[in-house]
């Protein structure tokens, strides 16, 4: 396709789960507890319901589904959005979105339907793996559309490990997806450092695929950050404003000091769609405090860890980039459109991105090589 002579592959695109998604697919013995789409009576808003509870807790608050209504109302007139929301997003329309943007590849992940799937902190281990298993098999068929550009990334339940592990040997050998994503907060207490996770990451090592941790504002553990500021007078803001990126934060310095980088060296892990402008500062404070302090194994510094195995996504329009790329260099960004979520740039996201003061080299780096690199294509 090639967009002003640059191949584009998009770190994160989203889908938008159909209310048939667990008709589809759900197995049993769970087919009796359906989690099921319906519309809220107070607030006008789509929301799933599992077990008789709404997900997220908020779309039931007048106050939030106002300050979405607002965002939607900005972005819902473009003549793509307009026939994305007509087709309930299907994979035609996200083709034909990428088309707008120039994307050529693209890599899939999950929105509200998959969210509360991995963030509950009441899943019973065997049903959250079934709910990722049903996600996961949905995803493919997804991505059969065109298989050449649209690239899954599964769910995986934090809820239960040994599935986990079996989960991603299957997605990868038998669908072929390219990565995985896991929720980057406390999931019943368990986080991703502790030492019953290393099977997975034992696992995901051998597979060779993408680690993809990517968070959300919608709050749906009991430990989420979100939940500090739900009550904020500007709650949607405030949340959306803090919790991805210090949610990137705190799985970034927990897994790096961690020590699973340094015992996992093959491992390729994402941090997306939390902007990238922290990351210099991040990377410094960890460097500075490891210094300073002995409870740390690491027998480097953790900064070192980030440039061999990390990747960070910056927005389209991220100004502070070019601050990024003078401490850190360029080999570690990669780029998303975050089509279609309302706050995205779409469908003028590339324009954004190329009205940017870079370098051709940094641009294609930015635009294909380092997201190749990430879900093991050659760039």
């Amino acid at each position: 396709m090639a967009k002003h002579g640059f191949r584009i592959f998009d770190s994160d695109i989203h889908v938008i789960e159909p209310g048939s998604l667990f008709q589809d697919h759900l197995e049993e013995p769970f087919r009796s507890r359906m989690p099921v789409l319906e519309r809220s009576e107070l607030t006008g808003v789509d929301t799933w319901v599992i077990d008789g509870k709404r997900f997220p807790i908020w779309n039931e608050w007048p106050e939030f589904a106002q300050a979405n209504a607002r965002l939607m109302d900005k972005k819902s007139g473009t003549p793509a959005q307009v026939h994305a929301y007509g087709r309930g997003f299907d994979a035609a329309t996200t083709l034909e979105a990428m088309d707008v943007e120039g994307v050529d590849m693209t890599a899939l992940f999950r929105t509200n339907g998959g969210t509360w799937i991995v963030g509950l902190d009441d899943l019973e281990p065997d049903y959250a793996t079934a709910l990722c298993r049903a996600f996961n098999n949905w995803m493919y068929e997804y991505c059969r559309a065109d298989p050449a550009r649209l690239k899954g990334v599964a769910l995986l339940p934090l809820q239960a490990i040994d599935a986990a592990v079996e989960e991603a040997t299957r997605v990868v050998r038998d669908l072929g997806f390219v990565g995985v994503t896991l929720h980057p907060e406390p999931v019943n207490g368990r986080m991703l450092y502790d030492p019953e996770v290393e099977p997975l990451w034992d696992a995901i090592e051998g597979l060779g695929v993408a680690v993809c941790l990517h968070g959300t504002s919608t709050a749906p553990g009991r430990e989420d950050i979100s939940r500090k500021f739900l009550r904020h007078p500007a709650a949607r803001t405030l949340t959306h404003a803090i919790s991805f990126p210090t949610q990137m934060m705190g799985a970034m310095g927990g897994m790096i000091l961690s020590g699973v980088l340094e015992r996992h060296p093959a491992l390729r892990v994402a941090f997306l769609e939390s902007n990238c402008s922290w990351l210099p500062w991040m990377l410094y404070r960890l460097d500075d405090q490891q210094s300073k302090y002995e409870d740390s194994p690491l027998q480097a510094a953790p900064s070192d860890y980030f440039k061999r195995q990390c990747f960070v996504s910056m927005e389209a329009d991220e100004e502070l980039v070019t601050d990024v790329i003078a401490r850190l260099g360029d080999e570690h960004l990669v780029i998303s459109t975050d089509y279609p979520h309302p706050d995205s740039a779409f469908p003028n996201a590339m324009d954004e991105f190329f009205s940017l003061e870079l370098p051709d080299e940094t641009r294609r780096r930015v635009l294909w090589d380092n997201t190749a690199r990430l879900y093991g294509f050659e760039a």
